[in-house]
């Protein structure tokens, strides 16, 4: 939609769409609410870690998006592989290293950033939840890994995760590929949480709707274009939306937050 006239700065809504028009431009911002960083802001950074994190929230984000993996000592890591090689050089798993070991290996992505960040090293849950309870204003979206799920079992993934997340148990979002173990935490009484889909036809799925989740996220490629959203009763989260103009074109067609790895180029 194109706007012919000058304004003063203001704020408008638009149907779904949030934007601010200003007089030396019509370009549309998006929204921090709208947005998800995920794995913090992860283009300049290391994905991952506290840094990450902490970026994001200077960036402006209000939802962060982490992995977690768990240890050998079965303790929750911030962390997407299940091997160490791609962040960290080290070919092996995550799960054969005690948190001890994992937290003084560095976490640089190598191959994408260069040696620049060789000193930042893996982090665990606790340091990120350290971080985000100083920010009462950020939401935590935390994946629970189905290799962990897989190899210690979803009680002792959710036992020690939702231990760690305490603290910020109000603003702590549980999600995962693996529906079973966020329809427990539902079960359980767990805040908030919500299925990563595997597949777009799960969605009309009998597990997906009993698990009523607060949020549901999905690859914006899968979703069908006829689709229509606006029965959904959760949140629909689209990931990896790299641009506003593909934010714009989502939330047209009813989609209600946008997961980025680049939120400070999209608050701009």
């Amino acid at each position: 939609m194109a706007y012919s006239h000058a304004y003063t700065e203001n704020t408008t809504s638009l149907g779904n769409r949030n934007l601010i028009l200003t007089r030396q431009n019509t370009t549309k911002k998006l929204f921090a609410d709208r947005l998800v960083a995920h794995r913090g802001l992860q283009v300049p950074y290391p994905e991952n870690t506290v840094l990450s994190v902490q970026k994001a929230i200077e960036a402006g984000a209000l939802f962060v998006e982490i992995d977690i993996q768990l240890s050998l000592d079965k303790q929750p890591m911030v962390y997407h592989d299940i091997n160490l090689k791609r962040v960290s050089v080290q070919d092996c798993l995550i799960s054969s290293l005690n948190s001890s070991e994992l937290m003084r290996l560095p976490a640089y992505e190598p191959e994408r950033l260069g040696e620049q960040f060789i000193s930042e090293t893996i982090s665990s849950l606790a340091n990120v939840v350290e971080l985000i309870n100083s920010h009462p204003q950020v939401t935590l979206f935390v994946e629970l890994k189905e290799e962990s799920i897989a190899e210690f079992g979803a009680e002792t993934m959710l036992k020690n995760v939702c231990q760690v997340l305490q603290p910020i148990r109000d603003r702590a979002v549980l999600i995962s590929f693996d529906y079973s173990i966020i329809a427990t935490a539902k079960d359980n009484g767990w805040p908030q949480a919500g299925p990563v889909l595997l597949e777009w036809s799960h969605i009309h799925s009998d597990p997906i709707k009993a698990i009523a989740g607060d949020y549901i996220f999905t690859d914006y490629k899968i979703i069908p274009e006829n689709e229509n959203l606006d029965s959904l009763t959760s949140k629909l989260v689209a990931y990896e939306v790299g641009t506003a103009q593909l934010a714009e074109e989502l939330a047209n067609r009813g989609v209600a937050m946008f997961e980025t790895f680049d939120i400070a180029s999209l608050l701009k």
